[in-house]
C-alpha cells in the first residue's frame, strides 16, 4: 500500500509513514499506532505488535461465523466513521481520530514555550494541557474498555506502556480518578481500594 493510499485510507501522514519505515521514530504514539490500523484494515492493537516484531491481524468481512466479535464491531465503526473531522451535534461536538490526533499533535507545541511566562500566561496554557489530554483520555479509556472487553488488552498495552506505568499527579480529583480507572482496566492499577474496585467495576460495566 502506498504512502498516499496510507493517508487516503485515515492513516498518518505521508511524511511520518516515512520516518516510520526509515526507523526515525523509536516509538510512535498510540494515535498512530490507530490510524494504522484503521488505514490498513488490521485488528486494533496490530500496528503496535507489529512494530514490535510481531504478525498483524487484518480484519476480514469474509470470516462467516469464525470472525471474531471485536473484528465484527471493529468493521462496524469503520463503516460508521464520521465524513468530517468534526461534526456538530445537539448536544455536542464529535471529533474524528485524524481530528483528534492534530489536537494532540499542535498542542505538544506547547512543551517549546519558554519557562519565563506570565504566571496567567503559565496556568492558562497548563488549562489548555489539561483540556487536550481530557479529550484524549477519553478515547484512550473507550478503546480500553473495548479491548478489555475481548480479552485483547495485551496489544493496548504495547502502545501505552510508559503511560501506564506513570502515576496520575495532575490534574483535577477527575483526571487523576480517570487515569486510575485506565490503569485499573489494564491490570496497572494492583491496590484499589475496596471503593476505587466496586465504583470501576460498575463504570466498566456500564460501557459495555
Amino acid at each position: 500500500m502506498s504512502q498516499s493510499a496510507v493517508r487516503e485510507a485515515g492513516g498518518p501522514s505521508a511524511l511520518t509513514v516515512r520516518r516510520l519505515e526509515h526507523g526515525d521514530i523509536a516509538q510512535p504514539d498510540f494515535v498512530t499506532f490507530g490510524k494504522l490500523d484503521q488505514a490498513l484494515q488490521w485488528m486494533p492493537g496490530s500496528a503496535g505488535r507489529a512494530f514490535q516484531g510481531g504478525e498483524p491481524t487484518p480484519i476480514s468481512e469474509d470470516d462467516g461465523p469464525t470472525a471474531t466479535a471485536a473484528a465484527r464491531e471493529e468493521v462496524a465503526h469503520n463503516r460508521a466513521r464520521p465524513a468530517q473531522p468534526v461534526t456538530a451535534f445537539e448536544h455536542g461536538v464529535v471529533l474524528r481520530t485524524d481530528a483528534l490526533a492534530e489536537l494532540t499533535r499542535n498542542g505538544r507545541a506547547l512543551d517549546a514555550l519558554p519557562d519565563d511566562l506570565a504566571d496567567d500566561v503559565q496556568a492558562g496554557i497548563s488549562e489548555l494541557r489539561y483540556t487536550i489530554d481530557r479529550l484524549t483520555r477519553a478515547w484512550i479509556i473507550r478503546l480500553a474498555e473495548s479491548f478489555r472487553k475481548e480479552g485483547n488488552l495485551a496489544d493496548l498495552v504495547i502502545a501505552l506502556d510508559d503511560h501506564l506505568r506513570s502515576n496520575p499527579s495532575q490534574g483535577t480529583t477527575e483526571d487523576i480518578d480517570d487515569l486510575r480507572y485506565l490503569r485499573w482496566l489494564a491490570g496497572y492499577y494492583q491496590n484499589p481500594s475496596d471503593e476505587e474496585r466496586e465504583r470501576y467495576e460498575r463504570r466498566f460495566a456500564r460501557s459495555q
